[in-house]
C-alpha cells in the first residue's frame, strides 16, 4: 500500500484519534491487568518468576486478542453506521469506492492498534522477571508501571494541550489508587 493511498485512508476514515484513544485505553488495561497479577502473586507468597512470566504472559495474549476482537467488532459496525450516513448524504451508495475502502482500512487498523497495545503494556511489566531476582523484578515492575502511568499522562496531557505534569500526576493517582485497591480487597491476605 503506498504512503499517499494509507495517508488518504487516514484522512477519510478519520482513523488516527479512535486509534490514540484504543493505544491508551489497551495500554493502560495492560498495564493496571498485569499489575494486579503482580501484587496478587506477591502477597500470596507466589512471586516466582517462572510463573509470573508464564501467566503473565499468557495473561497479556488473552487480553490483546480479547481487545482486538472486541474493537473488531465494534468498529466493524461503527464503520459501516459511518458509511451509511456519508452514502445517505451523498446521494448515493459507495460500493467499491476509495471511502469503502477506507472503512475497512480503518476497522483493521484501530483493532490492531487496540489488540496490541495492552500486550505491550503488559509485557513492558513482566519483563523485569526474567532478568531480577523476585523481589528485585517485583520492585522494577511496580516502578516501571508507575513510570508508564506518568508517561501516558504526559502523552494525553500534550495532546489536549494542557499541564502536562497535572496530567502525569492523575494518572500515575488513578493507577496507583488501582493497585491499593487490589492490594487491600485481595483476599490473599486471608487464604
Amino acid at each position: 500500500m503506498s504512503p499517499k493511498k494509507l495517508k488518504t485512508y487516514f484522512e477519510i476514515s478519520e482513523v488516527s484519534a479512535v486509534s490514540r484513544r484504543y493505544f491508551v485505553i489497551g495500554f493502560f488495561d495492560g498495564l493496571l491487568t498485569i499489575a494486579g497479577l503482580i501484587i496478587g502473586a506477591f502477597i500470596s507468597g507466589e512471586n516466582d518468576p517462572k510463573l509470573i512470566l508464564t501467566i503473565g504472559f499468557a495473561t497479556a495474549l488473552a487480553l490483546g486478542i480479547s481487545s482486538m476482537w472486541g474493537a473488531f467488532e465494534i468498529e466493524r459496525i461503527e464503520q459501516k453506521v459511518e458509511k451509511k450516513k456519508r452514502e445517505k448524504y451523498m446521494l448515493s451508495k459507495l460500493e467499491d469506492s476509495i471511502i469503502e475502502e477506507a472503512h475497512r482500512f480503518a476497522t483493521l487498523f484501530t483493532s490492531f492498534v487496540h489488540g496490541v497495545a495492552p500486550i505491550l503494556g503488559a509485557l513492558i511489566l513482566i519483563a523485569p522477571y526474567a532478568f531480577l531476582s523476585p523481589l528485585e523484578a517485583f520492585e522494577a515492575s511496580i516502578a516501571i508501571c508507575c513510570l508508564s502511568f506518568v508517561i501516558l499522562g504526559v502523552v494525553m496531557g500534550k495532546m489536549a494541550e494542557e499541564n502536562v505534569i497535572l496530567n502525569g500526576i492523575r494518572m500515575l493517582v488513578f493507577g496507583v489508587i488501582v493497585m491499593l485497591l487490589v492490594l487491600l480487597i485481595n483476599p490473599g491476605h486471608v487464604i
